[in-house]
């Protein structure tokens, strides 16, 4: 599973960052090695530079793709939750 994070000024403003350390922190310490609730093997994390969605649209800002799923004012919390559902064991 591959998710990328937008990491263009807009997003980053908007809150990427939390995001990134949401993303983070679950594949070390809530999907890890010794978790009996999900596992982060096979997840891969992408920061990218610009995926362009803010210039074609307004208020989309922070932009999350879960594979080919795109989400929009993505929280911290909403991504922790789709990738706990997606790696539950």
């Amino acid at each position: 599973m591959k998710v990328t994070i937008c990491m263009g000024a807009k997003c980053t403003l908007m809150g990427a960052d939390s995001i990134y350390d949401a993303v983070e922190y679950l594949k070390e310490n809530v999907c890890g090695p010794e978790s009996n609730v999900c596992s982060a093997e096979g997840l891969e994390v992408e920061l990218s530079n610009c995926m362009n969605y803010c210039k074609d649209r307004e208020g989309v800002a922070p932009v999350v793709t879960i594979d080919d799923e795109v989400i929009f004012n993505a929280t911290a919390q909403e991504i922790s939750e789709k990738l706990i559902d997606k790696l539950r064991i």
